[in-house]
């Protein structure tokens, strides 16, 4: 029967998949070379855990799949992330800033008329936020630029802390959920004149935050919608040399956040981690102390003179 191999941190993340030491510490790389089955051997949960393979001593490890797209890494992945926005969220309402829930759109795709969010005036001016003449897939590759412009510009005269997610539309084009936290009171008429300014649609929501508990789902929510169009969405880069549009898959990050949001994620996996030995400790001197005790219970119900059965 083949051996199980020892009780390791799994949960290291596609970063780790290469680079990692032996379990001996003696520092060589691990690579993996395929998905396996789930089954005893693996000692995981994961619908489909990556083999990896030590180059320099064949050692042989079991790593999740840290994928949305897995049923229980996903859950996981989405927990860590509530906890995260929740985390600073109440953090920064606790701090007395400003919080706001803030939804950005890709350009339109014709010409129309300016969106406002509310009451609307008597005559809407006309709106030049319509693509001239770049297709989806352009827009969807620059979008990141989009809002480096749009967070600069609005950092510029006040302090903005955020965390957001990114949400791909129906048309196929990506759209932006931002948690943000600001010291002071900013309107939805100068937000949407900078997103204009950055690249944006004028299709934007400004909402204020009441409360961290729903502003942790709000994120978390469109990260797990957004995790598998990755592959199917419109993405087009320029080639510098020919001028020519190059297709393919899109490397957006689904969410992102400030340096001062607050706790990192990497400390949240260090402390799910360090739960998780202790209560695999716990559980393994709990068991050893129920054997001692059956034991000893067995010794003294045996028949004198007798062995205990």
């Amino acid at each position: 029967m083949p051996s199980v191999p020892p009780l390791v941190d799994h949960d290291r993340g596609p970063s780790a998949r290469v680079g990692t030491g032996c379990l001996d510490g003696s520092g060589h790389r691990m690579r993996v070379v395929g998905a396996v089955r789930s089954s005893v051997l693996t000692r995981l949960d994961c619908e489909k855990p990556l083999r990896a393979v030590c180059v320099s001593c064949d050692h042989v490890d079991f790593w999740a799949c840290d994928s949305y797209g897995c049923s229980h890494c996903g859950e996981k992945k989405r927990r860590r992330l509530a906890r995260l926005v929740d985390n600073g969220a109440t953090l920064h309402l606790a701090n007395g800033m400003t919080g706001y829930f803030l939804t950005l759109t890709a350009p339109g795709s014709d010409e129309h008329l300016r969106w406002y969010q509310g009451v609307r005036p008597r005559r809407r001016e006309d709106c030049w936020c319509h693509l001239h003449g770049e297709t989806e897939g352009t827009w969807n590759a620059a979008e990141s630029k989009c809002w480096n412009r749009l967070r600069t510009a609005l950092t510029r005269d006040r302090t903005v802390i955020f965390c957001g997610a990114v949400e791909t539309q129906k048309r196929g084009m990506l759209h932006r959920h931002v948690l943000m936290f600001v010291d002071g009171e900013i309107a939805h008429s100068e937000v949407q004149a900078l997103a204009l300014a950055a690249g944006y649609g004028c299709v934007l929501d400004l909402e204020p935050v009441r409360s961290s508990e729903k502003a942790s789902r709000y994120i978390s929510k469109y990260v797990t919608k957004a995790s598998g169009d990755r592959a199917v969405i419109p993405w087009e880069t320029t080639d510098e040399t020919t001028g020519e549009l190059t297709g393919k898959r899109a490397t957006y990050r689904l969410w992102s956040s400030s340096r001062r949001w607050g706790v990192t994620m990497k400390e949240i996996k260090s402390a799910q981690c360090a739960q998780a030995r202790a209560r695999a400790l716990y559980l393994s001197d709990l068991l050893a102390a129920t054997a001692a005790e059956m034991g000893e219970s067995a010794d003294l119900l045996a028949p004198s003179g007798a062995d205990p059965p």
